[in-house]
């Protein structure tokens, strides 16, 4: 939250980075049974800022960064298509999805139709020194196999999800941030190689 807005961060808290308001091709804000709120959007040209009429129990994000196209290993990649960028050797397509729980509630714990998202699979606060179940769908499916990375601690090795798209979080005191990422080729499309598509889940625990 930054006053009484709520504002759309790219990058993070401590190094947040200017984007077009366009990237946030989506904003969501639901009550703690899952209710839709009414969000007053504000773009400007840092970020997307927005005010609810009450406190959300969660907000969820589509961010769109584009295209980014590479010239060469040791050139700054260009937020460009491929087709658009002369010389360029590759390209991605960054799409990130983002989801913050305010308040744990039962809205908290189902599914919100991103195409790549974490649910946590308990609407009851995380303890820390405990773990918390979560499961990765992509489309709407459980995406077996699902390494999710622990921010706080990104040293250590990625937790893989099972078969069913599951696994045991475990959950450290205060604010955190779950993310995994999915990147896949692209076949036949002039303005990128691969896709990659990235979910972020941010909570905070007792």
């Amino acid at each position: 939250t930054q006053g009484d807005a709520y504002a759309v961060i790219y990058g993070h808290a401590d190094k947040a980075e200017a984007y077009a308001p366009a990237k946030v091709k989506s904003l969501a804000a639901l009550d703690a049974k899952g209710t839709p709120l009414a969000i007053k959007r504000q773009d400007s040209g840092e970020a997307v800022r927005a005010t609810l009429p009450q406190a959300p129990s969660l907000m969820t994000v589509h961010f769109d960064n584009g295209y980014w196209s590479k010239t060469g290993d040791d050139q700054p990649s260009k937020n460009l298509p491929k087709n658009e960028v002369p010389g360029a050797v590759s390209a991605v397509h960054s799409v990130k999805y983002g989801k913050t729980i305010f308040a744990w509630s039962p809205a908290a714990a189902k599914p919100r139709g991103q195409r790549l998202e974490l649910v946590p699979l308990s609407a009851v606060a995380p303890t820390a020194g405990k773990s918390l179940p979560v499961q990765v769908l992509w489309d709407g499916k459980p995406l077996a196999g699902a390494k999710l990375v622990r921010a706080e601690y990104s040293k250590e090795a990625p937790i893989e999800a099972g078969a069913d798209g599951k696994a045991q979080v475990p959950v450290a005191a205060g604010k955190q941030t779950l993310s995994v990422n999915r990147k896949q080729d692209l076949a036949n499309d002039p303005k990128a190689d691969s896709e990659s598509v990235s979910a972020n889940l941010v909570f905070t625990a007792r």
